[in-house]
């Protein structure tokens, strides 16, 4: 039996994995936004990575708080990626004549 815990870590991963793709994906669609958003998200990993080698030695509300802000933040620049994906997308298309 799995815990929401572990659900909620298998969610992300699942999340982080299609990040990661969709990011790939907005190499060919727009090098220029796809470089940015890159640099964000290799960022975003780094700290995270910092945030896990810690994470056990503090305390329960700190780490609360702190999960909460990564999830956040993961959210967020994937949601950009996708949105960014979206527009060159739109523009692509919207430049047929």
């Amino acid at each position: 039996m799995t815990t929401p815990q572990a659900e909620e870590s298998q969610a992300s991963e699942g999340s982080a994995t299609i990040c990661q793709r969709e990011l790939a994906a907005l190499s060919k669609i727009n090098p220029s936004v796809y470089a940015v958003k890159k640099q964000a998200f290799e960022t975003l990993l780094q700290t995270a990575t910092s945030y896990s080698a810690v994470r056990s030695d503090i305390n329960e509300q700190t780490r609360d708080t702190l999960d909460a802000l990564y999830k956040y933040k993961t959210q967020k620049i994937c949601n950009d990626i996708e949105q960014a994906i979206q527009q060159g997308l739109i523009s692509r298309g919207e430049s047929i004549k």
